[in-house]
């Protein structure tokens, strides 16, 4: 395979939606990661330097501290996972997080009853932590997607309330498949440990010891905690014997395989201060430092990430195979002298070598693995930074967002940015803003009447707002949302509402093409047009996306590699608005589009000599590119026996009808078909 080709792949993996939003969740969770590792280590220390007494008040309370953040770290993991997952779908990520922690709690056996009291499990239940959110929330999301939405039932419901109404019967049949779903997962867990259960009776302590290694960093990569799950599963009595010179296995473990813990992370950390441009690595790196010294792995192995991440797995792995085989040779040469010590895990590197090899030799034998650890790390670590732009790529999820969440947001983020040099404007998008996350955005469907035939030939979904009194209105707030650049908040509104009415009509057996407007900027978005892609996969012909022509100065070939894409998916593009933006017949001529919206405007002015001459140009000039046109706004007789004789295939306007709810949107479809039949 072209290594451009394994590059694509790659990226395409490291950017699909499951594995950023499991990073995301991750991410979240730094704080806990760090309060965890901080209790630990503050109890250790202490210990250690006789600060307080083993069976004292202080190391009790901390010990009870640091046990419930260890212990509760599976609920907070699977409560995180559920909402990035749920969230990043386009669903509600409370839902998600709720329906996460229910099915991890009761199916994952977290939460256990014994002798009528409720119990957690400290350990059996770790593994399902990310698997069991991981499966709920992308089976409530594929089922919010295809069962039938009762939606006319809950018309007369708030917005919200709806759409919690909504979620019950998907969140009730995912609960409950758990029960299908557990003894299964469960049974794939029990082949696997008899796989890779070691066999103690014809193994030596070295071999014992590096596929306890290679076990407990496999499950470290699948998120999760491969010291506790090993020693769960398997006995680890061996660690305590004598591996290489006289240093027992878990010694030689501790001090000179595992440099900055699980993965060898100290020489992670120097390749990634050697980064250029790798700003989310270098920092998570620099943040972990700290906890590395004593061996704390959870930051970077989540939050950088490790887990799951198909670049940085061969070193994860292979660092610590060099770093055994290394080691184990120069002790077994004897370059190096041994102590028979016991040492904690939390020791950090240079200390563990000095301690066990009584001098500098273990100390440079340190020293030398960490370098070597960086220098395989780099490569990796640099061709990561180069594939996923963190920034960027989790932006791009944030737009999932409900709605109002998003607003408030955005309000707040662009009142601190401009409230000094664009006071009035922030007030202005404050406003805008509060006031749409108090009412409810709805899309209303104007018709399109073909001229040829007589019959309705598609709807354009226009954007409404309720406002909190009840009144609908334009969407007057267009204007102010594009000045301030927040217009991607709306448009993925209205492509998932678009969607959603699309799924209720089907259930209704009515399958109208729709168009639906979004900004220019998005034709220019490969993710956001995969997503629509991918989104409307189950409507094919069924949508069109309307942008007006000023979008298509940006990049052209993007836009014609998106446009094409769309049209692959059997989503067409349509022009919109022409000739109120800067137009030109030569972009228009190179673009892969059939069909043109004449602006209301030239409509507007034909009531003119000079009016009607321009428009009939324009007309003209458009039939004769071979496009199919689309006269807006035609609301008079006059204006529509104009549009008649100039042979214009569409008509939409008030003449016709004004935008309707969805509501009433399938009756007007059905009464106006038999009218047209009653006229014929």
């Amino acid at each position: 395979m072209p290594l451009h080709a394994l590059q694509n792949k790659v990226s395409k993996l490291l950017h699909g939606r499951y594995l950023l939003s499991l990073r995301e969740a991750f991410i979240a969770l730094i704080p806990y990661f760090v309060s965890s590792a901080l209790a630990i280590l503050a109890l250790n220390s202490a210990l250690t330097l006789n600060v307080i007494d083993d069976d004292g008040t202080i190391a009790n309370i901390v010990s009870r501290s640091a046990h419930i953040i260890l212990l509760f770290f599976p609920v907070v993991v699977s409560i995180s996972i559920g909402f990035f997952l749920t969230k990043n779908y386009a669903q509600s990520g409370i839902i998600g997080a709720l329906l996460a922690l229910l099915c991890f709690a009761v199916h994952g056996e977290f939460l256990q009853l014994h002798a009528g009291e409720f119990t957690l499990s400290d350990s059996t239940a770790t593994a399902y932590a990310i698997i069991l959110p991981s499966i709920s929330s992308l089976l409530f999301v594929y089922l919010m997607r295809t069962l039938p939405q009762p939606r006319r039932q809950f018309s007369a419901l708030s917005r919200f309330l709806r759409e919690k109404f909504l979620v019950i019967l998907p969140f009730t049949i995912v609960f409950f498949s758990f029960y299908l779903w557990v003894p299964v997962l469960s049974e794939i867990g029990h082949l696997i440990g008899g796989w890779v259960t070691p066999d103690q009776a014809h193994s030596s302590v070295a071999e014992l010891t590096f596929k306890r290694m290679l076990a407990s960093h496999t499950f470290w990569f699948f998120g999760v905690h491969g010291d506790n799950t090993f020693n769960m599963l398997f006995d680890e009595i061996f660690l305590n014997e004598h591996l290489v010179g006289n240093l027992s296995a878990k010694t030689f473990y501790d001090t000179f395989v595992l440099i900055g813990g699980t993965g060898c992370f100290a020489g992670l950390i120097v390749a990634s201060l050697f980064l250029r441009k790798g700003a989310h690595e270098r920092n998570i790196a620099q943040l972990s430092i700290p906890f590395t010294a004593f061996n704390f792995c959870e930051i970077i192995l989540f939050a950088l990430p490790i887990f799951l991440n198909p670049v940085l797995l061969l070193p994860f792995i292979f660092v610590p195979v060099i770093n055994f085989f290394i080691s184990y040779q120069i002790i077994e040469w004897g370059l190096i002298s041994t102590n028979d010590i016991t040492l904690s895990w939390m020791t950090p590197t240079l200390i563990s070598g000095y301690q066990v090899s009584g001098g500098l030799s273990g100390v440079f034998l340190q020293l030398a693995l960490l370098l070597l650890n960086a220098v395989i790390y780099y490569p990796f670590l640099k061709w990561h930074s180069e594939q996923i732009h963190y920034q960027k790529a989790l932006n791009h999820l944030s737009e999932q967002l409900n709605i109002s969440e998003q607003l408030r947001s955005a309000s707040e983020s662009q009142f601190i940015q401009t409230q000094r040099a664009q006071e009035r404007a922030s007030k202005a998008l404050n406003k805008v803003l509060e006031e749409l996350a108090q009412g409810e955005l709805l899309l209303y469907y104007q018709p399109q009447v073909s001229q040829v035939t007589g019959n309705i030939v598609g709807y354009e979904a226009l954007l409404r707002l309720k406002k909190a009194d009840g009144t609908i209105v334009g969407p007057y707030f267009i204007d102010i949302l594009v000045k301030h650049k927040q217009t991607t908040i709306i448009d993925s509104w209205v492509i998932d509402q678009a969607a959603l009415d699309l799924e209720y009509f089907a259930s209704q057996s009515f399958f109208p093409v729709i168009s639906v407007n979004v900004n220019p900027t998005l034709i220019n978005d490969d993710s956001s047009v995969l997503y629509i892609c991918e989104r409307f996969q189950e409507f094919p012909e069924q949508l069109k996306i309307e942008v007006v022509e000023s979008s298509y100065f940006n990049d052209k070939s993007s836009v014609i590699n998106n446009i094409n894409r769309l049209k692959t998916h059997k989503i067409d593009t349509v022009i919109d608005d022409f000739g109120t933006g800067y137009s030109s017949l030569s972009m228009l001529s190179d673009l892969p589009i059939k069909q043109v919206k004449l602006d209301k405007a030239f409509l507007d002015k034909v009531e003119t000599d000079q009016g009607r001459e321009f428009y009939s140009a324009v007309v003209q000039l458009l039939h004769q590119m071979d496009k199919t046109l689309v006269a807006e706004g035609v609301e008079l007789q006059s204006q529509l026996d104009f549009i008649k004789a100039l042979s214009i295939e569409t008509v939409q306007g008030w003449y016709y009808e004004k935008a309707l709810p969805i509501e009433q949107l399938i009756d007007y479809d059905r009464t106006f078909k038999v009218a047209k039949n009653v006229d014929h």
